[in-house]
């Protein structure tokens, strides 16, 4: 008997399992047509290391395809290809064609306790190769991976990845970098051997495809910093120990050559290293120069302390002069600790006595009476003496009339007249003396102070010589101050001492003001330190980086140094300023000025580093505005003293220039400035907007809000109309940048953001004499603050 409700039962199971079934197999199918489908792309469009993966979402028998392929003819082929291919009904969405990736930036940054490796790599293999390379470079430092998969990495870019990341343990702290085809290395060497090889591997050419970028690497922090130099009689000079920069260790080789002779051997083994303490080229200066008036011997230099030991010169006398000239030195190169190596004093000599020859008895019987004989004798009586025709007359209290008198000679009196002079080719004496011994005594002065320099001797010998001084004493102290000039003269005229000339450095002029303050030979005739006395050269040491600002050398008074400190002042480095200038007079003339003009162009660079030696001006930096390297090569060019020559090369930045806000405000403005030089009337005391100048100021609003809260700089500047006719263009740079603030302000700038400067015709683009001055100099700009 049927049961047709019993059996209606039985098929809901079945459809469950039905379902279950289908459910099962739709998703079997559906993976099964997008994997064919991602297959199908790869096969006609390749695959493309970098670019966003080709991805299938399947629903019943509809693709959606999405991703990038190398090129739109692929992207269009494969969706054709999709069409056709079984299971498959619809295709949806689509490929685009992937854009490369610039610029291409890479880098690794090491702290003290991480490493952290970002930018951009072509696929997750690289990622891993350098997350591998960085551990086993750096074992036990923390890997932070921040790096990100993009399309458009340059030929052999993981290949030269890696060989950065090999760079990366010789730096304490910094990062190594790659930027499309170039590389950089910054930061602090971990130690000197790691910043030469550092330097080098910079400077290796065997990097297809990469070239280096001019990158700002310091060399290691080292305490106590220490140098020597020792030299043994017949064998090299050694210099070891630590220099703090290229150009220093320039100036110790050209000490070294000018104390021990340009042909003496020199071997070099000291390396590069900060920290150096005050006055460390005067120190090592005056330690070369003490060294080579020693037979052989070393000098040391440990922090502050300067120590010299060793055998002094040959004879008793020059050794003596030598150690009491050292010790009595003083200055930033004082010595702390001196011992040199005298030979024995010279016994006294014995004074020989010549024997006198035997004199003989007078023979007066000649001349003289006989003597009268006695009574008695047996001879017969003497006749009577003949009168003689002549008789001899009796002595008389004058001579006689035929006997002339001959008066003593009256010799005059010469007085004293003598000088010294010191040059390259060595020294010269001139002058009288009154004796040999004088000469003798006077020359061996000469050599215990100068040693081997040639001397010109014109000195001669004057008997009749009268003076009051004491000659060996007045000499010996006119020629210990030549000593501490480079070049010069010194001369005594009766009783007046003169002196001119050129010392090497402040400590040989500390030395000559040390040697005038104790009191010369009496009653030689001494006034204060003459302006004649200078130093040469002159020279000013200008550096500024991230670090800080650091000045160095002499400048000529209180008023120069406050002046260039309230440059500094104003300035985003005052609370990183190390000042280790030294007061010294005598500096040619526009040179404070020429420090002011080269230290303001200095604070506009990102790094940079100057130096003024005499009249000569040297600058080179890098900056990330071209605007501020066209004022710093046209301030070069014509913003000095008269008679100051200066090269200047100023480059723009390859690397480490942010693109984005404020960035990015500021190469908006610079762009601005650049192409709308002309703002304002042209020579009108009154600041009215033109057309031009409402729509400039309008779209620097616009710039500068894409920047809120950035403080901003509104510079002023004029060309040199009308400055012959008294017109200040001072005040009207400034009131022309104060018009553009108001109205920045008016279009809804915050006040508190812009501040304003007026410079008049100081700092132009271009050189005042050229064509396109006028256009070209009279313009306001900005300056974001970074």
């Amino acid at each position: 008997m049927s049961q047709p409700a019993r059996w209606l039962w039985g098929l809901i199971p079945l459809g469950l399992l039905w379902g279950a079934g289908n459910l099962a197999l739709d998703t079997a199918i559906e993976r099964d047509v997008g994997l064919r489908a991602e297959q199908a792309v790869a096969a006609v469009a390749g695959t493309t290391p970098g670019a966003r993966p080709v991805v299938a979402q399947v629903d019943g028998r509809d693709v959606t395809i999405g991703g990038e392929v190398l090129s739109s003819d692929g992207a269009n082929k494969a969706m054709a290809r999709l069409h056709g291919e079984f299971g498959v009904r619809r295709t949806l969405g689509g490929l685009s064609q992937v854009v490369a990736q610039k610029p291409y930036s890479w880098f690794a940054s090491r702290q003290s306790d991480s490493v952290t490796l970002g930018g951009f790599v072509p696929d997750l293999d690289t990622a891993a190769a350098n997350m591998a390379v960085a551990s086993a470079a750096l074992p036990g430092l923390r890997i932070d991976d921040r790096q990100t998969v993009a399309f458009g990495a340059p030929e052999g870019f993981a290949a030269m990845a890696v060989a950065m990341l090999a760079e990366l343990p010789k730096l304490a702290s910094g990062r190594v970098a790659l930027d499309d085809g170039r590389f950089c290395i910054e930061g602090k060497a971990a130690s000197s051997d790691s910043f030469l090889a550092l330097e080098a591997a910079v400077a290796q050419a065997q990097r297809p495809g990469f070239r280096s970028v001019k990158c700002d690497i310091e060399p290691p922090t080292v305490a106590p910093y220490r140098w020597s130099a020792e030299h043994e009689a017949g064998a090299a000079l050694v210099m070891r120990g630590f220099y703090p920069d290229q150009d220093a260790r320039k100036q110790m080789l050209a000490a070294a050559r000018q104390a021990f002779g340009a042909g003496a051997a020199l071997r070099d083994e000291t390396k590069p290293a900060l920290g150096a303490p005050s006055a460390f080229l005067v120190k090592v200066t005056r330690a070369l120069g003490d060294l080579a008036r020693l037979r052989q011997g070393k000098a040391e230099i440990d922090g502050e302390n300067y120590a010299l030991t060793g055998k002094g010169p040959e004879t008793y006398e020059a050794c003596q002069a030598l150690r009491l000239q050292i010790a009595q030195l003083d200055g930033p190169d004082s010595v702390a600790r001196a011992v040199i190596e005298c030979p024995p004093m010279p016994l006294p000599s014995v004074p020989v006595v010549v024997p006198m020859p035997e004199v003989p008895g007078l023979i007066l019987h000649d001349v003289l009476p006989a003597s009268p004989k006695p009574q008695g004798s047996a001879s017969a009586p003497a006749p009577a003496p003949a009168t003689p025709q002549n008789p001899v007359p009796p002595p008389a209290s004058t001579p006689p009339a035929s006997t002339p008198v001959v008066p003593p000679r009256v010799v005059a009196s010469v007085p004293l007249e003598w000088s010294a002079a010191r040059s390259d080719s060595g020294l010269r004496l001139n002058g009288k003396l009154p004796d040999e011994a004088a000469r003798t005594n006077l020359l061996a002065t000469v050599r215990g102070l100068f040693g081997d320099t040639a001397v010109d001797d014109r000195m001669t010998v004057e008997p009749a010589l009268r003076s009051d001084l004491d000659l060996p004493a007045s000499t010996a102290f006119a020629l210990e101050a030549l000593s501490k000039l480079r070049t010069g003269s010194v001369s005594i005229r009766d009783k007046a001492f003169a002196i001119a000339g050129e010392a090497a450095d402040a400590a040989s002029l500390a030395a000559l003001r040390d040697l005038f303050a104790r009191n010369a030979p009496a009653g030689l005739a001494l006034a204060a330190m003459p302006e004649s006395v200078v130093v040469r050269p002159y020279g000013l040491s200008l550096s500024a980086d991230r670090t800080g600002l650091r000045l160095s050398g002499y400048l000529p008074d209180r008023t120069a140094q406050a002046a260039l400190r309230a440059l500094v002042a104003d300035s985003p480095l005052k609370d990183r300023f190390e000042d280790a200038t030294t007061l010294i007079p005598g500096a040619p003339a526009g040179f404070a000025e020429a420090a002011r003009a080269v230290l303001s162009d200095l604070l506009r660079l990102d790094l940079g580093s100057a130096s003024i030696v005499d009249d000569r001006v040297t600058l080179r930096g890098l900056t990330c505005r071209d605007l501020i390297r066209s004022e710093i090569e046209t301030s070069a060019a014509t913003g000095l003293p008269a008679g100051y020559k200066a090269d200047a090369v100023v480059s723009l930045r390859q690397t480490g220039c942010v693109v984005d806000p404020p960035a990015s405000c500021q190469n908006d403005l610079d762009g601005l400035t650049k192409s709308n030089t002309v703002l304002f009337g042209q020579g009108t005391s009154v600041v009215e907007l033109d057309a031009t100048t409402e729509r400039v100021i309008g779209e620097a609003a616009t710039i500068l809000k894409k920047c809120p809260g950035s403080p901003v700089v509104i510079e002023g500047h004029a060309n040199r109309d009308g400055e012959r006719r008294g017109f200040d263009n001072m005040d009207l740079s400034l009131r022309r940048a104060l018009r553009v603030r108001d109205e920045l302000a008016r279009r809804g700038i915050e006040t508190g953001q812009l501040a304003v400067k007026g410079y008049g015709s100081t700092r132009p683009l271009v050189p005042h004499e050229a064509p396109e001055a006028r256009a070209m100099n009279r313009r306001v700009q900005f300056t974001v603050a970074k």
